[in-house]
């Protein structure tokens, strides 16, 4: 009987620890360079970012996108700073009473403004507007706008 006893409690806790392995295994593990965040998405972070609600720009971007929320928080901070310098930019676009975004070249920083630049001269005002739209959160025709005035 003594030893049918230490039967049952090793398949036991094999069986817990079987359990507890497969718990964790089925949690969604999302790589952040893998995650893309479409500009809709972004612009509503950067919203709720300049309105003080950090965390609730965690949990929508988290909601969205699966990350964890270390990977989160970074986001969530680089979209705001991106939104703060994006308000000290210069003069803005306006759509009804809403201020959309600073019409300023800063807003893409000097590597990708570079590239827009570089976009338009070559004739590929597409590309530039996607990747204005990309950078900024911006609206399609936001960022058309912004792009003819480069």
């Amino acid at each position: 009987m003594d030893i049918w006893f230490w039967v049952v409690v090793i398949i036991g806790a094999a069986l817990i620890a079987l359990i507890i392995v497969g718990t964790r295994s089925a949690r969604s593990r999302v790589d952040p360079t893998q995650v893309s965040i479409d500009a809709a998405l972004a612009g509503r972070v950067r919203e709720r970012y300049a309105a003080g609600d950090k965390l609730g720009a965690v949990k929508m971007l988290r909601e969205a996108t699966g990350l964890g929320l270390a990977d989160a928080v970074r986001i969530v901070d680089k979209l705001g700073a991106s939104a703060k310098s994006a308000g000290k930019a210069g003069p803005s676009l306006v759509k009804g009473d809403a201020v959309i975004e600073s019409a300023g070249p800063s807003i893409l920083g000097p590597d990708n403004e570079a590239e827009v630049r570089a976009l338009v001269a070559d004739g590929n005002k597409i590309a530039a507007i996607k990747l204005v739209r990309t950078v900024t959160g911006m609206g399609l025709k936001e960022a058309k706008d912004f792009v003819d005035r480069i």
